[in-house]
């Protein structure tokens, strides 16, 4: 059985979205470390399909997550290079698995609780899609961080020792705080927030075992903190495909659709 404890974690960069979600995994992989917990970071072009094989294999990870390009069958890491795909992830068995990642819930998230034996899943069978003032830690941005709190939120919990439903729910929680704080602004990029949080909240799936856990609930906590920032213009960001928009107008008002880089 896999280890107790023990994280292999994917942080590609080679384009923004990749880049801007890596920045934001950092604050998860520091919290899980502030805990006693052991986490293989696979940065860069270490996020490739053989590290990723050589950790799980090494450390025998009872969590594997990362940030990625992807589609609806297909997990990516540094420049697309395919990690796992659908009849090609029997090494998640047992494990639990958190895709942040385009539409891997549609097929794949599916294919590796019900087929693959992983104890279950956490993904998107949407592109998430976000807003940001600039291609920056998403913790600093005073958009971004709206997109990416909700994320953490299941790194954090999991990291606490609560289990996998109870960690899905509080992500569920901070999207609403989020979609809740956004529809009452008067900022004019308001409206497009609040559509993309929607989108990226109705798009969170869960497969598997909700009482998976990946830590016992012993170890101490510690404080999670959050980093606000003020910054304008931005540019819509998305993992798979869709990897920047338009900028803002100076008015802050969208003028059209994402273009696709990839």
């Amino acid at each position: 059985m896999p280890r107790m404890g023990v994280v292999t974690i994917t942080r590609p960069n080679h384009d923004a979205a990749t880049y801007v979600g890596s920045l934001a995994l950092k604050h998860a992989i520091d919290y899980m470390r502030s805990r006693g917990i052991i986490v293989d970071d696979l940065e860069g072009d270490r996020a490739r399909r053989q590290p990723v094989l050589d950790s799980l294999s090494r450390n025998n990870s009872v969590f594997f997550t990362g940030v990625g390009h992807g589609s609806e069958n297909v997990f990516t890491g540094q420049w697309q290079e395919r990690i796992w795909w659908v009849c090609d992830c029997k090494e998640l068995k047992d494990r639990v698995i958190y895709l942040l990642s385009c539409l891997t819930g549609q097929q794949l998230g599916p294919d590796i609780v019900n087929n693959k034996g992983a104890r279950a899943y956490i993904g998107y069978k949407v592109e998430f899609t976000w807003i940001q003032a600039q291609i920056q830690d998403p913790l600093i941005d005073p958009y971004g961080k709206a997109f990416f709190e909700p994320v953490l939120e299941i790194y954090k919990n999991l990291a606490e020792g609560k289990t996998v439903g109870e960690a899905y729910l509080a992500s569920m929680d901070k999207w609403n705080y989020w979609i809740d704080y956004w529809s009452r602004s008067n900022d004019p990029a308001a409206p497009s927030i609040v559509q993309l949080l929607l989108w990226d909240r109705n798009g969170q799936v869960l497969y598997g075992d909700e009482n998976s856990v990946i830590v016992q609930p012993f170890q101490i906590p510690v404080q999670w903190l959050f980093i606000a920032g003020t910054l304008s213009t931005a540019p819509m960001i998305a993992i798979g495909g869709v990897v920047l928009a338009n900028e803002f107008t100076k008015h802050a008002v969208p003028t059209g659709p994402p273009r696709r880089l990839g």
